[in-house]
């Protein structure tokens, strides 16, 4: 990666950008070093962004939450690893539970790819500033979960965990004794991501398995 020469500070924010298209992050390192922000670090999967913002520490984690291995999960462990790095997805995908995910994770901000790179580094900038970062287009949907509820958060005795409305769908689905194809035909979804749901309610319920994430779910769940 080229040297910018800039020494890192206020005026020159440091940015981890992970995205797996190469073309894309070539641009972006373009438009955000033209800004005056100093380009630290590239990762084309969750594993690598996880690293990279562990090892280097810089103060803005620009994702793509559709990265190989998991990109969501990503933002988690990023989040906990470097609390002092500000999050911002960057991401093709304008799903209301990607949206709702992301932020719940530990996200600041969701931008939706196709702004402009000097679009995309003056709200980096305005974000870098204490302007959380949101593409227009997603405040609906945003407005919409508040006002349904389904932002749920779980008192459990360790500690409340919040869960996204796709989770608390599968959850109930899940309580109900669905297998994993019965609850991909009800949602409309594949296998794959039904076990990646899964995985995540787990995670988050620390739970085992199914079974005792349904317990957790029927004692502590109820509507």
């Amino acid at each position: 990666m080229k040297d910018s020469g800039r020494t890192p500070g206020p005026e020159h924010p440091t940015v981890l950008v992970a995205d797996d298209d190469i073309p894309l992050r070539r641009a972006v390192r373009e438009a955000l070093d033209a800004a005056g922000f100093v380009v630290v670090g590239e990762a084309s999967d969750a594993a690598a962004a996880i690293g990279a913002a562990i090892r280097l520490r810089p103060d803005i984690c620009l994702i793509e939450i559709e990265l190989p291995l998991e990109g969501l999960n990503a933002i988690g462990r990023i989040a906990k690893a470097s609390p002092d790095t500000l999050i911002v997805v960057h991401s093709r995908s304008d799903k209301p539970e990607d949206v709702v995910t992301a932020f719940t994770r530990g996200a600041s901000g969701y931008l939706l790819k196709g702004i402009t790179g000097e679009r995309l580094a003056s709200t980096l900038r305005s974000a870098y500033q204490g302007e959380p970062p949101l593409s227009r287009s997603l405040v609906p949907y945003l407005v919409d979960e508040i006002r349904r509820g389904s932002i749920r958060r779980l008192r459990l005795p360790d500690g409340a965990v919040t869960l996204t409305p796709r989770e608390w769908e599968v959850g109930e689905l899940l309580r109900e004794g669905r297998s994993t194809n019965e609850i991909a035909a009800r949602l409309g979804v594949s296998p794959v991501t039904v076990r990646r749901h899964v995985g995540l309610l787990l995670s988050k319920l620390g739970a085992r398995d199914r079974e005792a994430a349904v317990d957790l779910l029927r004692a502590y769940g109820r509507r």
